[in-house]
């Protein structure tokens, strides 16, 4: 039942929070939360700035150091620098206005940025409004300036600190132990973090250093996401298929696509999705361009050449099991499912995608016969794998709970009780064994299950080949999870299973 409230609302209650405030009240929606993976989004969002001055042409290094305590960091990068100038309409440093105003930026329009990972123009006021500390170090027109904040606000003015001839941006921050539950910055997230940028943004130099173990760190991958496909083949342990990947790269102006494909004969599919140089976690419409590519090119390959055998029905899940790949969006006005941008909602990105890979992968399978047969061999492999199992889970499905005596093994002697929580199996050697078990047992919520000594050496062989063997089949029809793809715990009927 709900609380009531008082009933007197009136304009006296409407509350403007000014400035940053609305982010430090309500920190969760603007960086999913103020755990581990909150606080470390606050680093993303700034290193997306200095990314996208690499984009945009005008920066190539990116530096980031984690301080001694773990608690703090710093970023620079060498682009333009953020400008410093009095901004027309608020007539104050466009320094200040960017990181104490929420929607403020270069990056609504074209003009300075023609794509940018930080498009939202909040992320640095946010991770300001977020730190009990920041220092923004600007080297522009000839000179260093500076300015500090305190939780979102400047606690000085934009001070021309003294001349300098480079040019860049450097933003210190520390999180505020008021908002986050503990500030902690992992070493090996950042790390990873760094180093999935480097593959995405080809060229780019990175140098991470942390201060605590004295050591620093530089990423930097000139062939971008081919050798990143190699480095998650290897960290995998995914065997290929094929050697040689399936890659491509298109820019029309407004979106720039890049792929790197294989097969392996892993059982999972696993596709990394970028947008801008982002990870989108929960992928997006340039994912599902991919993957609708993906499965139009090898249906039609093996419809034109006529390979799929008889009695085999090929999936879409069959077509994509064992896939590894990454793909690298990059749009001038990319559409994220919320500031923490997991998941790319541009509409139109589908079909362009879908359009490129489509044509490619099939002309790709054509010029390289050798490797279509071996995707081809991998995909049919799977669709039998699939076939088999269902069959096998057709075997041994248990019925509902009012007819299942008449579907497990004769020789198995089940407990009364129907709750797994409090049921157990006994697995005992013979019959014999099994009917001194069963003297001693107590046959509410105790069963025994009597198996031959020597039981079937299934490894290589074909599930249909197991569930061959009586025992094995008794022992699957008995615990009731089905095995292989459509292996199910939650059906498991026994929650303890003792082997004496």
């Amino acid at each position: 039942m709900a609380t009531a409230t008082p009933s007197n609302y009136k304009a006296s209650d409407i509350e403007v929070l000014e400035g940053l405030e609305a982010v430090r009240r309500r920190p969760s929606m603007y960086i999913g939360g103020v755990d581990h993976r909150g606080l470390h989004h606050l680093l993303w969002e700034v290193i997306d700035n200095s990314v996208d001055e690499f984009l945009a042409g005008h920066a190539d290094t990116i530096k980031v150091t984690l301080h001694k305590d773990g608690e703090a960091l710093t970023v620079g990068d060498n682009g333009r620098g953020i400008p410093v100038d009095k901004h027309p309409k608020y007539k104050k440093s466009a320094l200040e206005v960017i990181l104490t105003t929420l929607h403020a930026g270069g990056k609504f329009s074209d003009k300075n940025y023609a794509r940018s990972g930080g498009l939202h123009g909040v992320g640095s006021s946010v991770v300001n409004a977020l730190s009990s500390e920041m220092v923004a170090t600007v080297h522009r027109d000839g000179f260093e300036w500076v300015q500090r904040y305190k939780r979102g606000r400047p606690t000085t003015p934009v001070k021309k600190s003294k001349p300098f001839k480079g040019h860049g941006t450097i933003i210190y921050f520390r999180p505020d132990d008021e908002i986050f539950r503990r500030i902690a910055f992992s070493t090996d997230t950042i790390r990873q973090h760094l180093e999935d940028i480097s593959y995405i943004h080809a060229g780019l130099k990175i140098r991470f250093t942390d201060e605590a173990k004295n050591e620093t760190e530089e990423f930097h991958q000139p062939e971008g996401i081919k050798a990143y496909i190699e480095k998650l083949t290897k960290d995998e342990k995914k065997k290929p298929v094929h050697d040689v990947i399936f890659s491509t790269e298109k820019d029309d102006g407004q979106v720039k696509t890049e792929l790197v494909l294989r097969w392996t004969e892993a059982t999972d599919e696993q596709i990394r999705s970028y947008v801008n140089g982002i990870r989108t976690h929960a992928g997006g419409t340039h994912l599902n361009g991919v993957r609708s590519g993906i499965l139009k090119a090898v249906k039609n390959y093996m419809d034109v050449h006529n390979v799929k055998p008889k009695g085999v029905n090929i999936s879409a899940e069959d077509i994509r099991e064992g896939m590894l790949g990454v793909v690298s969006v990059f749009h001038g006005d990319p559409m994220f499912q919320g500031q923490t941008k997991e998941k790319l909602n541009n509409p139109e990105v589908s079909g362009f995608v879908e359009g490129i890979v489509r044509p490619l992968l099939e002309n790709w399978l054509n010029q390289n016969p050798s490797i279509a047969d071996a995707v081809v061999g991998r995909i049919v492999l799977a669709a039998r794998a699939r076939m088999a199992s269902r069959d096998a889970q057709k075997e041994v499905r248990r019925k509902s709970v009012t007819n299942r005596k008449s579907t497990l093994p004769g020789k198995l002697l089940d407990c009364r009780s129907n709750k797994p929580e409090e049921s157990e199996l006994f697995l005992v050697e013979g019959l014999s064994a099994g009917g001194t078990a069963a003297m001693g047992r107590d046959s509410r919520i105790q069963a025994v299950l009597p198996l031959r000594g020597k039981v079937l050496n299934t490894e290589s062989l074909a599930i249909s080949k197991i569930m061959g063997n009586q025992e094995i089949k008794d022992l699957v029809e008995t615990l009731g999870t089905g095995i292989g793809p459509n292996f199910e715990i939650m059906n498991l009927r026994y929650n303890r299973i003792i082997l004496l």
